[in-house]
């Protein structure tokens, strides 16, 4: 019988996972077993490096003002 690959063992799905829902891409990184320790640790730091570019680049200021908008 052929066992089934875990989601959270897909790199690409582990990824897509951080990118679009992180709590749930930090769980599927920590369970994963398709990426190595460094490996892990470059994967947070790529994340993490492109959040920060997006947040700094000010790309997200229109939307934000939107939404802070309807709030008032």
């Amino acid at each position: 019988m052929e066992e089934k690959v875990k989601w959270y063992n897909n790199r690409a799905k582990v990824i897509f996972s951080l990118q679009a829902f992180p709590p749930l891409g930090i769980y599927a990184l920590l369970r994963s077993t398709a990426f190595t320790a460094v490996q892990k640790c470059w994967v947070v730091v790529g994340v993490s490096a492109l959040i920060g570019l997006i947040m700094w680049s000010g790309v997200m200021k229109p939307i934000n003002k939107w939404m802070m908008s309807l709030f008032a």
